[in-house]
């Protein structure tokens, strides 16, 4: 986990990608947000847990690459 944390502290933003289980991306989520970096959670056509809702500055289900690709570019023009 030390080399994670050194990773997310290198970050401007940090994203958690659902789509598959990982037994850490709850406590790197967590880390994150402690740090106060920027969160944003996706996953692939299943439900984000209302803790990660919580703690993510902005969250998507997508359906397939293509509704991913919408989701950012869409984030992306938000910040300009």
């Amino acid at each position: 986990m030390g080399k994670t944390f050194e990773v997310i502290d290198s970050c401007d933003i940090v994203i958690i990608d659902l789509s598959e289980k990982g037994v850490g991306l709850g406590i790197e989520a967590g880390y994150a947000y402690s740090k106060a970096k920027p969160l944003i959670t996706i996953a692939e056509n299943q439900e984000i847990s209302t803790t990660l809702l919580g703690i993510s500055n902005t969250s998507h289900v997508y359906k397939n690459e293509s509704d991913l690709s919408e989701f950012f570019k869409d984030v992306l023009s938000s910040k300009t």
